[in-house]
């Protein structure tokens, strides 16, 4: 993978956990901290069914050894930069959700390769794709620290937080969408990558299964707080696509589950879209 790519893909998601640190509120998060039983079952729906589905999915269907990297790198990159837009789609509780997604984000930096590091050594995965204190150092570079940059930067100058904020949402989407558009383009132009999304049905089908478990898993779990429901099941299905190719381009060996990671990035969006028009549909936001 050419370096220039690592150093972009890395960058847009740094701008994406800045852009996160800057719209969080202290007040929501200790909210969240102080309900003890919402914030255990959040993480829970996340941090656990995540993983332990796609551990069940790995000895139950015949996924290549690739693909097993590709599911296994998603389970271990929780808290999408854009968990919260997706979750106001389905009138979740923005707080809520951009607590949860900010927390999930400050604990990936152990979280991400305590499960690589387990699902290592799984006959089922291919190699490991770098070492895990690398893994760690990355993971803490592209989130842990643009999140908190984020965070104290927008609270500096209270005055200009508001334009400041404004400012990193604009530049965090048009890095996003020129590296849609780049993955667009690579697409197009591109025919063996083409060829290598065209992974099989045993792939999508497990991919659409995982994606079902984490809205079942987020919807359960979320309480009865139907706003609140609804955000988990986006933020337990919303992976760090970003952080997830990141991991994917630190080395050869993990080339191979990149278009599974792609996939999973298609088929999600696919399926929690349709869920969110639901949830604000047909059962509100309160």
């Amino acid at each position: 993978m050419p370096e220039v790519v690592l150093i972009f893909t890395g960058v847009v998601v740094f701008a994406q956990m800045y852009g996160l640190g800057t719209r969080q509120e202290v007040g929501s998060i200790r909210a969240l901290l102080s309900d003890t039983s919402l914030l255990f079952r959040s993480l829970i729906s996340v941090l656990v069914v995540m993983p332990l589905a796609t551990l069940v999915i790995m000895f139950l269907l015949p996924v290549r050894p690739e693909v097993a990297l590709g599911l296994a790198i998603l389970a271990a990159a929780p808290g999408a930069p854009l968990t919260t837009r997706r979750s106001e789609a389905a009138a979740a509780d923005f707080n809520y959700v951009a607590s949860l997604q900010l927390l999930l984000a400050l604990l990936a930096v152990v979280y991400t390769p305590f499960v690589l590091f387990l699902f290592s050594h799984l006959p089922q995965v291919a190699a490991t794709p770098v070492s895990l204190d690398t893994v760690a150092a990355q993971v803490g570079l592209v989130t842990f620290l643009p999140a908190v940059l984020g965070w104290a930067s927008a609270r500096a100058v209270p005055r200009l937080r508001n334009r400041h904020n404004k400012v990193v949402a604009i530049v965090s989407k048009g890095l996003y969408l020129l590296f849609l558009a780049a993955l667009l383009a690579a697409l197009a132009l591109l025919p063996d990558l083409r060829q290598s999304l065209a992974i099989g049905w045993t792939t999508a089908f497990s991919v659409v299964i995982l994606c079902a478990v984490a809205l079942a898993s987020g919807y359960t779990l979320g309480g009865p707080v139907r706003s609140k429901r609804a955000g988990l099941a986006i933020a337990t299905i919303a992976r760090n696509i970003g952080l997830s190719l990141y991991i994917a381009e630190q080395s050869e060996l993990s080339y191979p589950a990149i278009p599974t990671i792609l996939l999973f990035a298609l088929i999600g969006v696919c399926m929690a879209l349709p869920a969110s028009v639901v949830f604000k549909r047909f059962l509100g936001g309160t």
